[in-house]
């Protein structure tokens, strides 16, 4: 895990948790699964079915947000993420699987560093389609 990027979501979020840490790596699994360039003019959007911590790590993260237009939400109730790049049309869908109980700090550290993102999330593709490209 980048202790920068860590560090960077944590002061937008406000403190450390699993919720965050679960947003956090959502996002760099859709980065990497999607290929997605932030830097470049990839049209990023992304679809929460919650609205927890979590979704501070992919708006840090995935640069996502309510006011850019690229962050929804549906009430799924689920910790899952759909995230699409609009420009190439990619899209996966990530959902948290049922994680050993363990203790917060334990939890967290799990969630950024386990090697394996398969033992953390099941990855598909979205059920639906977004509605139009965004401007």
């Amino acid at each position: 895990m980048n202790v920068e990027l860590w560090e960077k979501c944590v002061t937008f979020h406000g403190h450390h948790c699993p919720g965050l840490a679960i947003g956090v790596r959502a996002s760099l699994e859709a980065i990497k699964t999607l290929s997605l360039d932030l830097d470049g003019d990839d049209k990023i959007v992304c679809v929460a079915e919650n609205e927890s911590c979590s979704v501070d790590g992919i708006r840090a993260v995935l640069d996502c947000t309510g006011e850019k237009g690229n962050l929804f939400f549906i009430k799924g109730g689920k910790q899952a993420f759909s995230v699409f790049n609009q420009t190439t049309g990619a899209s996966i869908r990530l959902i948290l699987k049922e994680l050993p109980p363990m203790e917060r700090d334990e939890m967290e550290a799990f969630l950024l560093n386990e090697p394996d993102a398969t033992k953390l999330f099941d990855f598909e593709k979205p059920h639906f389609e977004l509605p139009e490209k965004l401007n």
